[in-house]
């Protein structure tokens, strides 16, 4: 009789140990940790154990997402509020950035916005940010179709570039974020609130610019 044997008698047998308690009281089992001998009780005590402890670990792990989702969608919340919040729509520009580095923290903001019909000098740009799917982070995006930085993005070691696009209508400007943490911006990390940055601030922004085929004002009588 091979092990493999005695392990199908025992699983097809679930009631062999109920029918010999003096087998099941004799047996003794390697302790892992202590390396001793102990019951087979014991050994299903101590297993349990384990498993009580990696659940309540992933399950402390769940609790802390879940409650960095909630921050998240706070600020996401309140940052909304702010762009709502100011009746000049020709600051949306100034707010979207002023309040990404008040509510969400983060220590280096740019924005560059080329409305609906973008100059010579921000084709380039706007034809790099037109071939993302949506925003990008890492320590190693390209930034040369952006252009330089100012000198106090230096220490920035991840970085994370968003789109603004609004409704079917080709991008219209970008939002870069920078820090000198290397994991604020992992490439690992999810995209979702950065995208709907992007969705809201290109909303926001849209309305401050003249769609094409419309005029500033309405035509004299």
């Amino acid at each position: 009789m091979t092990p493999e044997d005695v392990a199908r008698f025992l699983r097809d047998n679930p009631g062999f140990f109920q029918d010999h308690p003096d087998v099941l009281a004799q047996l003794r089992l390697p302790d892992p940790h202590q390396g001793n001998a102990i019951s087979l009780v014991e050994r299903q005590t101590s297993l349990l154990r384990e498993r009580v402890k990696a659940l309540e670990l992933r399950l402390s792990e769940l609790m802390r997402i879940g409650r960095d989702n909630d921050r998240l969608a706070r600020d996401l919340v309140d940052w909304t509020k702010a762009l709502l919040a100011e009746p000049d729509r020709a600051r949306s520009a100034q707010i979207t950035v002023a309040e990404l580095q008040r509510i969400f923290g983060v220590p280096l903001v740019q924005l560059r916005t080329w409305g609906w019909r973008p100059h010579a000098d921000e084709a380039r740009i706007a034809y790099h940010v037109a071939g993302l799917g949506g925003p990008v982070c890492g320590s190693e995006i390209d930034l040369a179709p952006i252009g330089p930085l100012p000198a106090d993005w230096g220490p920035a070691r991840s970085y994370a570039l968003i789109p603004l696009r609004h409704g079917d209508a080709p991008a219209l400007g970008l939002i870069l974020l920078g820090s000198p943490d290397p994991a604020r911006f992992d490439a690992s990390l999810g995209t979702a609130v950065l995208a709907r940055i992007g969705e809201l601030a290109g909303a926001a922004l849209a309305a401050a610019e003249t769609p094409p085929g419309e005029s500033a004002s309405p035509a004299a009588d």
